[in-house]
């Protein structure tokens, strides 16, 4: 989710005004200003391997405006409950990404190549403009 502030403390997700769909902008080209929080789930065997996080973010042209990679493992599973499903939180600062028009916005995320979700944001005109 697209958010004005996210952190993470202690493998708990912290997100300020979570849910955010439109940037409000006076003029272009300016940087997006939000945050990506997500929490990605594994199963008890994908805990034990470390992963690869791949983050796209695009125009509705599919010009590209940034891109962020990495890689993440959940450590042991041995600390988790029987039932208890694994997941690492995850925040990416993206608030200085230059968006160059109005319109809509992608983050696509990647997991080991695997597209596992899509955002949307719209890059909007502020009425105060």
């Amino acid at each position: 989710m697209f958010c004005d502030f996210a952190q993470v403390r202690e493998g708990l997700l912290f997100v300020s005004s979570g849910g955010v769909t439109r940037s409000l902008r006076d003029e272009l080209p300016a940087p997006i200003g939000v945050f990506l929080a997500m929490v990605i789930e594994l199963d008890r065997f994908e805990a034990q391997q470390q992963h690869t996080l791949l983050v796209r973010v695009i125009d509705e042209d599919g010009k590209e405006l940034a891109e962020v990679n990495g890689t993440f493992e959940f450590g042991s599973p041995e600390m988790l409950l029987i039932d208890e499903q694994p997941s690492i939180p995850i925040t990416l600062d993206i608030r200085n990404v230059a968006v160059e028009r109005y319109g809509p916005v992608l983050a696509n995320i990647y997991v080991d190549g695997q597209i596992l979700h899509g955002v949307n944001l719209h890059v909007m005109q502020s009425p105060n403009s």
